[in-house]
């Protein structure tokens, strides 16, 4: 009898284990707010991107992506230089944008344009959080965020 990959059996042979998080609204400015926790070791981020959920106010306000690791320096912008999502509308993507040796900027696209999601870099993140610091007093908004990895050592996972 034959057997057949079912497309969750692909995306885990090809971008690894999936974790989401739903309708995570920013932090207020200059703060920080933990969007996953990843424990037991380091992993390799394969893809990241949030999905608008709620309207965002205003239009100025900006996130950045970044790591806070149990041990070593926290960088808020680590992942991505702030990127300004203000005004975005309900189905808005936001993504790093790679960069060679550096974090790139947080893409805000209605629509990918033939741009992949899935980074073309996969980077490492130690033991600790990947986290979200805003540059704005109050930003009202959800945004869906998706992220997928492979763990380097063993028993390291992403939640």
């Amino acid at each position: 009898m034959a057997s057949f990959l079912q497309g969750k059996d692909v995306q885990l042979i090809t971008f690894g284990k999936q974790v989401i998080k739903l309708a995570q609204t920013p932090p207020n400015s200059g703060s920080s707010a933990n969007l996953f926790t990843v424990a037991g070791g380091s992993v390799i981020v394969t893809s990241l991107v949030g999905h608008v959920s709620t309207v965002m106010s205003g239009t100025t306000g900006a996130i950045a992506l970044g790591t806070h690791p149990t041990v070593g320096t926290e960088k808020t912008a680590g992942i991505a230089t702030a990127g300004v999502i203000g005004g975005a509308e309900v189905g808005t993507f936001l993504t790093p944008l790679a960069a060679s040796g550096l974090a790139g900027a947080l893409v805000v696209s209605a629509l990918f344009a033939g741009n992949s999601p899935f980074l073309p870099n996969p980077f490492l993140v130690n033991a600790g959080v990947i986290e979200v610091t805003t540059s704005v007093a109050t930003m009202t908004g959800a945004i869906d965020w998706y992220l997928t990895y492979v763990a380097l050592d063993v028993g390291a996972s992403v939640s």
